[in-house]
């Protein structure tokens, strides 16, 4: 700013000239434009909240809400136009090229694995169930460790006629249940287009992307149907060879060499979860602090 009695220049926060004048106090300092904006926005904000602890209880609100939705829409089944032309295949299972029975150690426990066929199928997850959840008693008692996951899957005429969008499925310990909305649903719905998958699988990286996969997913994998044992408790169990049978012994017994995700459901909802929980606590541990 000049001095407006010698017209000379003076810096913004100087509060006299060289020549003696001194600024008024209104003059003296004034705001930039970039500070005035700032006053403004936050003059605004708090205007809106209130106050500070206000603004911290309603972000956590918002957070906690988004962190909901994602919870209702990151398991939601795609649309049947949405699934990969590969999933109308009938699952390939043959007797070439099969090995004779092997032993595999999971947590120092000794199965004995026979397998019966070579299987590969592509399918779309509808349900699922890992063996170490907390409340699976069953896998723990019987140090069943083999067996990481169950994976129920549609394919074929359950996915062409969309069915398995109207449906509601769920897992057991060792079992996949389904419910119909009508009577409708269920005439179209095929009992040979959806199976149980008892998942085995010793090696560590393949193991891991099994237990990623959620409902949505769409998925290869490659093995063989097999029985398996532990010699030093007795346990046993088979396997299903067929697509059409029901109830106990129905579920198929995968010994799993190769698999991959085709592609993953609402990924955008499956990154937001952590992202909205996070935040939730963040502005939870700020409105304590206030």
């Amino acid at each position: 700013m000049n001095c407006p009695q010698c017209d000379c220049y003076c810096s913004p926060d100087a509060e006299a000239c060289a020549c003696g004048y001194r600024f008024p106090a209104s003059e003296a300092v004034r705001p930039s434009p970039y500070a005035k904006q700032k006053k403004a926005a936050l003059s605004f904000v708090m205007g809106v909240a209130g106050t500070k602890s206000k603004l911290f209880r309603l972000g956590m609100l918002a957070c906690l809400l988004i962190w909901a939705l994602s919870l209702l829409f990151d398991d939601r089944l795609p649309d049947a136009g949405d699934i990969f032309s590969q999933l109308y295949r009938e699952p390939l299972q043959t007797r070439e090229n099969l090995p004779a029975a092997f032993p595999v150690t999971k947590k120092k426990v000794l199965y004995t694995v026979t397998p019966l066929f070579t299987y590969e199928l592509f399918g779309l997850v509808v349900s699922q169930h890992r063996s170490d959840s907390l409340f699976d008693i069953s896998h723990r008692s019987w140090q069943d460790y083999l067996n990481i996951k169950d994976l129920c899957v549609v394919w074929g005429k359950n996915i062409r006629s969309g069915v398995y969008r109207s449906m509601k499925f769920w897992n057991r310990d060792f079992t996949c249940m389904c419910s119909f909305p009508d009577e409708e649903a269920a005439a179209l719905f095929s009992e040979k287009h959806l199976s149980n998958n008892h998942i085995l699988c010793a090696e560590e990286k393949l193991s891991r992307r099994i237990l990623n996969v959620r409902p949505g997913d769409q998925i290869y994998f490659k093995g063989y149907l097999v029985t398996y044992s532990q010699p030093a408790n007795h346990f046993f169990r088979g396997t299903s060879t067929v697509r059409d049978d029901t109830g106990n012994g129905a579920c198929e017994t995968v010994y799993v060499t190769d698999f991959s995700v085709l592609k993953r459901a609402n990924p955008v909802w499956r990154a937001v979860n952590p992202l909205a929980f996070l935040a939730s606590v963040a502005f939870l541990i700020a409105l304590l602090l206030a």
